[in-house]
């Protein structure tokens, strides 16, 4: 009985051993981080997310609070409210933008991440896909088609993804602009 008491008194310790030893070879300075597109890119005026607010940002689209991707623009959801609690009627702020960046990298991050690290060779997601029509290549979106494969907008979004070195600005001014 003895015997059995000791094992069971020696049992934690044994595991909380096991544990520490096994914590003590894992590193978080080890872990790559995500690679993500440039930020300025996606929020300068003509970038990707007045692309994104022109195309997805209606009340009616992702700019109200139920959408799993939230635009914010100054024709949809507003990110703060204005003075006495009502809609503010200006131009999308840069917050806003901010927050739209976030909320699109935040959709698959290691995804998106690997479409950077590639240059743009893996393109197999919801942001790319949701906005094309089925027979495109795209999947089913409440919307419908917003984009069309090789489009102006369809080049801003994927060259903003692709890195720096790839990015349109040309693309992204033409889809906010037409």
């Amino acid at each position: 009985m003895r015997s059995l008491a000791l094992g069971l008194s020696l049992a934690p310790w044994t595991l909380a051993l096991v544990v520490a030893g096994g914590c003590a070879q894992y590193s978080a300075s080890e872990e790559p981080g995500l690679a993500l597109p440039d930020q300025a890119q996606f929020v300068q005026e003509n970038g990707v997310s007045a692309f994104m607010e022109k195309r997805c940002g209606g009340l009616d689209c992702h700019g109200q609070v139920g959408r799993p991707l939230r635009i914010y623009s100054a024709n949809g959801l507003r990110f703060q409210d204005g003075p006495n609690g009502g809609r503010p009627t200006g131009a999308t702020t840069a917050e806003e933008r901010q927050e739209n960046f976030i909320g699109v990298v935040g959709l698959e991050p290691e995804a998106l991440s690997r479409v950077l690290v590639t240059e743009g060779e893996f393109t197999d997601l919801l942001l790319f896909r949701k906005p094309l029509d089925t027979e495109g290549g795209g999947v089913r979106h409440k919307g419908g088609p917003v984009l069309r494969f090789g489009d102006d907008g369809w080049r801003c979004l994927t060259s903003w993804a692709a890195g720096p070195q790839s990015f349109s600005a040309k693309a992204c001014a033409d889809a906010v602009n037409n």
